[in-house]
């Protein structure tokens, strides 16, 4: 269970001191005869006469110091609400959700997660081209996801105030708050993120048949993760080109750890299934691609078995969880690719050097016995005053040779 975490945030306000004094007298654009005096008993005049009633404009809301994150309950209806939380924390181990502390009356916002697997959720970033006036980093303040979730908001008197399933969209007011919240949602470190044109495979070429880029995912964000229990990194992307528009994960061990196909120009690397060079030829042909088709988990749960004494993958077979022998990847940035080369061989060294047992995927974690004082001071303690007892040594050989 994700521990709560919290940030400060502070407000600053200004106001107008008085108001510019000017050199010139005041002069009408219309009348030449027009006098301050004469311009204020006209004002007098007019406001002296009733007036119709306005609408108050609603006051703006900066929001209470020290929230984290925002959500909007009823979008685009009239009783759209904005609400302000505070810290968060993951519970429960057979129906997870996230519990929001709300900054305003002690109100309480209830987030279900639709999986009880942490790995099956997949919080949704945007790539910088969507928002290109935007700084690429702060994008991941956004953090949505791509399926309905239920929410629930409590005021602080009880009352329900929304109950329903909706399309949840964050916005976080620092990058570092929002990558917490990621990793405690799925049990996982968040440890970088790229911005790629597209991602392709040998079942999904690069192109179609026409010469359009296509690929099983195309302008989309490539995370980096590693698991909090069995230290494994994987590699998730949106293939918002395939059918299902589902999210993909791929654990970084199933690939060889040497990147031998890399395009710097290009910003391009192709990442190998460990095994597939001795087990099949490069695919050259579209026909070689329709006998593929991709499964709908890409994700191995546990480690592969090469490392438990089993036959290695090296020996001619492909991972169970894979149907394709290699997976491209395009960055947007240079700065991106170069970057992820570096994280690429730490990380596959990392788990390469791991050889002990991983934690099961569904393990839950009772908590410790608390000790109190009272207990501490109950506990029996050695009685120093006596002093050590002697204790005899055994004799020495070279005395007992000697006597002998």
């Amino acid at each position: 269970m994700a521990a709560s975490s919290s940030s400060g945030s502070s407000f600053t306000s200004s106001s107008l001191g008085r108001p510019p004094s000017y050199d010139q007298p005041y002069a009408s654009p219309l009348d030449a005869t027009w006098t301050p005096t004469s311009g204020a008993s006209t004002i007098s005049a007019l406001t002296s006469e009733p007036s119709a009633p306005h609408t108050s404009l609603h006051p703006l809301d900066l929001g209470p110091p020290g929230y984290q994150a925002t959500i909007t309950l009823f979008e685009n209806t009239p009783n759209e609400r904005t609400v302000y939380l505070g810290p968060w924390e993951v519970v429960g181990s057979e129906q997870r959700r996230v519990l929001w502390q709300c900054s305003y009356q002690s109100e309480l916002l209830e987030h279900f997660l639709p999986s009880d697997v942490p790995a099956d959720i997949f919080p949704h970033t945007l790539h910088a081209r969507h928002r290109p006036y935007t700084d690429p980093c702060e994008l991941e303040l956004f953090v949505g996801f791509r399926e309905p979730h239920r929410v629930r908001y409590t005021t602080g008197e009880g009352v329900v105030i929304h109950d329903h399933l909706m399309e949840v969209k964050y916005e976080f007011t620092t990058v570092e708050g929002s990558i917490r919240f990621q990793g405690d949602v799925r049990r996982k470190d968040l440890l970088d993120y790229y911005d790629v044109d597209v991602v392709w495979s040998d079942v999904h070429g690069r192109t179609d048949g026409f010469g359009n880029i296509r690929g099983m995912g195309l302008v989309q964000r490539l995370k980096l993760w590693r698991d909090r229990y069995s230290t494994h990194h994987s590699l998730t992307v949106f293939a918002n080109r395939t059918g299902g528009r589902q999210y993909r994960e791929y654990e970084i061990h199933n690939f060889d750890g040497e990147l031998r196909n890399r395009d710097e120009r290009h910003r391009q690397v192709r990442l190998t299934v460990r095994g597939s060079r001795r087990s099949s030829a490069p695919d050259s042909s579209g026909s070689s691609r329709s006998r593929f088709t991709f499964s709908h988990r890409m994700r191995p749960r546990v480690r592969s078995g090469s490392r438990g004494g089993q036959p290695n993958s090296e020996a001619g077979s492909l991972p169970d969880t894979f149907d394709f022998r290699y997976l491209g990847i395009q960055f947007t940035k240079r700065e991106d690719y170069r970057r992820f080369l570096g994280r690429w061989a730490a990380a596959h060294s990392s788990d390469s050097e791991f050889n002990g047992i991983p934690f099961p995927p569904h393990h839950v974690e009772l908590p410790s016995p608390q000790m109190l004082p009272r207990d501490v001071s109950e506990l029996p303690s050695p009685d120093i005053s006596r002093g050590l007892e002697p204790v005899a040594e055994p004799p020495d050989s070279y005395d007992s040779d000697s006597a002998a």
